[in-house]
């Protein structure tokens, strides 16, 4: 049974919309700056670079999965 992987740019897109609020914090985290999050967030640029697509994988690697549905008022102090 073969396991198809999502492609790495819709892994990306879909967790900036999860964190829509959060991308300046990280544009600062992942060194990528905030309007090419912006950009590719937005949807303004379609086939953005690998190197930037790269950045924010392996920055959303290192996060746990968000739902797009969460709910902060869950959260545990």
């Amino acid at each position: 049974m073969t396991h198809k992987q999502e492609p790495m740019l819709s892994t990306v897109l879909r967790r900036l919309d999860q964190v829509k609020g959060d991308w300046p914090r990280i544009a600062e985290e992942s060194a990528v700056p905030y309007q090419t999050i912006t950009k590719i967030g937005g949807r303004f640029v379609t086939n953005p670079r690998v190197d930037t697509v790269q950045a924010l994988f392996d920055y959303f690697s290192g996060l746990p999965e968000q739902s797009a549905t969460a709910d902060s008022s869950h959260a545990t102090h």
